[in-house]
């Protein structure tokens, strides 16, 4: 029987369905500097502010007492504006559905892990809260005290690790932040060469650069990229002397802080009936044709930066295929089912931080494109 521990700490409103009441703090009517909506009690002011034609939609979560304070009593909706910190359930959207496929690969009495299905997020983001990895988790293990140690996007599939009480989060997070765990990943791409000589099964590349998140872009900056042949020294990691002078003195991190290394694992040509002729979701989204050669690869990042393996691969000329951000974005950035990005996170492997036990975690799924169980890692 698999275990499930729980250290909860009470919230001015519990979790609803898996997902945690949102925090929100009101202007101060007596500050000139707050603009108050020319409202001048907390209804009004949410109202104005959130939902100016649906009057009823707050004024009915006052009614249930669903808009707490900090120490969890009901707010008067005639309450005054004092720069006070209220707490409410958020109104949910319309989400598109995904699959909610998660077995468990590993569970003690601190973390669990589960094998996650492409499509769905990690965690609420965007137009997507309840239909999540986290919230689904929360509402079946019975467990509202789980929280991810760490993220896959929406578009990988594969290992991912959540904390199951909060003593656990502090030592696995900064287990992750010093880079200590072993994590690899399998994907599908086309061939691609160093120096001119495309890679051969065993050889590898290493590959290294800046990335920086853009704002108001779905796609990650990327600069200063270098190919090396074969395997690379990590990059270093900022001291905590280093991080605190540079904080002190205002300066920004400068130099590259994203490595992988990429691996040939076999070549292979596409078998035919795997995909359609074109994608019905994407038009734009190019689908191998059968009998295309193919590369499979296995991933190792030396750090953990956003989109990190999907931006290397792409620099090398060799995109992952079913990628529909890089190399560029799509005019229909929609994913395609019958191909997923083809991106698996294959393995986690780390000294447990907290009994010392060596863990190894090891995805089930297979990729859309790859050639059988005789070419898994």
């Amino acid at each position: 029987m698999r275990r499930v521990n729980r250290h909860l700490t009470p919230q001015p409103l519990p979790q609803r369905k898996g997902i945690d009441a949102v925090s929100f703090t009101l202007p101060d009517a007596n500050d000139p500097t707050d603009n108050v909506l020319g409202t001048s009690t907390v209804l009004d002011y949410l109202v104005a502010r959130f939902y100016p034609h649906q009057y009823e939609l707050f004024a009915s979560r006052f009614e249930r007492k669903e808009v707490r304070d900090a120490q969890g009593n009901p707010v008067a909706p005639t309450a005054p504006l004092t720069g006070q910190k209220i707490w409410y359930y958020r109104e949910l959207g319309q989400e598109k559905p995904v699959p909610f496929d998660m077995p468990v690969l590993y569970e003690d009495e601190w973390v669990l892990a589960i094998d996650k299905p492409h499509f769905l997020p990690t965690t609420p983001n965007g137009s997507f809260v309840a239909h999540t990895a986290l919230t689904q988790l929360r509402v079946r293990e019975h467990n509202p005290a789980l929280i991810p140690i760490h993220r896959l996007d929406r578009a990988t599939a594969g290992v991912v690790l959540f904390a199951k009480v909060p003593e656990a989060r502090a030592p696995f997070q900064t287990m992750f932040q010093r880079r200590e765990p072993t994590k690899t990943y399998e994907a599908i791409a086309a061939p691609l060469s160093t120096g001119g000589t495309e890679l051969a099964p065993g050889e590898s590349l290493t590959v290294r650069s800046r990335i920086e998140n853009a704002h108001g872009s779905l796609q990650v900056a990327q600069t200063d990229i270098e190919f090396l042949a074969g395997d690379a020294p990590a990059l270093p990691l900022e001291t905590k002397a280093q991080l605190r002078e540079r904080r002190r003195s205002g300066a920004g991190f400068s130099g590259q802080n994203a490595q992988s290394r990429i691996t040939c694992l076999e070549t292979f040509e596409l078998a035919p009936g795997l995909l359609p002729d074109a994608s019905t979701a994407n038009p734009a989204l190019p689908l191998p044709a059968p009998g295309r050669r193919l590369t499979r690869y296995l991933l190792e990042p030396h750090t953990g930066k956003t989109h990190q393996l999907r931006v290397h691969l792409a620099a090398t000329g060799a995109p992952i295929l079913g990628d529909v951000v890089y190399p560029e974005v799509l005019p229909i950035a929609e994913d395609e089912p019958a191909l997923p990005l083809q991106l698996l996170a294959r393995s986690l492997s780390f000294s447990h931080p907290v009994t010392g036990q060596a863990v190894l975690v090891e995805s089930q799924r297979q990729l859309t494109l790859a050639p059988g169980p005789s070419g898994a890692p």
